[in-house]
């Protein structure tokens, strides 16, 4: 009997890790591939022409994008989260343009109709929007700001090092930490963390970094320098208010500030809670650009 038993805890002990294996190895397929999708070209955005462009980064991917011009110096670079590209962001490019910003929508890499091979969740995404910031230093803009969602707003905290002259930065539904972004959801099917340490392990292989020492959006806050608003959900599983609030601690920046949607999960601020999203946002603009500052 004892020697069933062993055979027997043995078996389920090479199952268990065999069903790890692939579980661990299909969740880095899921997380890091590409999301392409033909996206039609749009002709306008709030009125104003848009133009198709194509801007290459240091790492010789090319990116695809809609760059629309309000005119004047000032300019804002829209990055969408893990599962969107550009078109996610019209609607908060028509919400600038309207303000009087050109606007800058990329598909990061490996999404939309850019190119890449890995999705790495802000990470490699940061040359992205470097690439994006020289296009409109090109283009004679004096003031570049970024606003990103989820990937997009820890793209923007990891490229703060190279980009201190950021205009301000609205990071919205940011995660301050790839582990805690991962536990959370983990935690979400009360399944334990340590299930992920294989997901780590791959995803280094892949992206070239540690993502548990490296991948940390809160310890790239502390070059917060630039204006910032920070933007979450109350009640979003995947980031708890905590998490939020520690990005905004650890802000510099003489302006910033947290603004919490009340009931709102992980989702679009500006499209699910209109009046509350243009009541922060113009406040904010405000500060950063004061009246007699303002555009014409």
């Amino acid at each position: 009997m004892a020697k069933i038993l062993k055979r027997l805890g043995i078996a389920i002990l090479i199952l268990f890790l065999l069903l790890w294996t692939a579980v661990t190895a299909g969740s880095v397929y899921l997380t890091m591939k590409p999301r392409p999708r033909a996206i039609e070209d749009i002709s306008t955005l709030a009125e104003h022409p848009v133009e198709p462009v194509v801007i290459t980064t240091e790492d010789e991917v090319t990116l695809s994008a809609w760059y629309a011009s309000a005119g004047g110096d000032r300019a804002v670079i829209f990055l969408a989260g893990i599962d969107a590209n550009r078109s996610s962001s019209k609607s908060r490019g028509a919400f600038f343009l309207e303000r009087g910003f050109s606007v800058l929508l990329p598909d990061l890499r490996g999404t939309g109709k850019s190119e890449g091979s890995l999705v790495t969740i802000g990470w490699l995404e940061r040359l992205d929007l470097m690439a994006c910031h020289a296009f409109l230093r090109e283009r004679g803009y004096k003031y570049i700001a970024a606003d990103g969602v989820s990937l997009g707003a820890a793209t923007i905290t990891y490229a703060l090092p190279q980009l201190p002259d950021l205009s301000f930065i609205i990071l919205e539904s940011s995660y301050d930490t790839l582990t805690s972004a991962v536990a959370n959801r983990l935690a979400h099917y009360y399944t334990p963390h340590f299930i992920a340490y294989p997901f780590y392990a791959i995803f280094a292989l892949r992206a070239k970094v540690n993502p548990v020492t490296t991948m940390r959006p809160i310890d790239f806050m502390d070059h917060a320098h630039m204006p910032t608003l920070i933007l979450a959900g109350d009640s979003e599983m995947e980031i708890p208010i905590h998490e939020s609030q520690s990005l905004y601690d650890r802000a510099p920046a003489t302006v910033k500030k947290l603004y919490f949607f009340e009931g709102a999960g992980h989702w679009n601020f500006l499209n699910r809670h209109t009046e509350a999203y243009t009541e922060v946002v113009d406040s904010f603009l405000a500060q950063v650009f004061p009246p007699e500052e303002a555009l014409d």
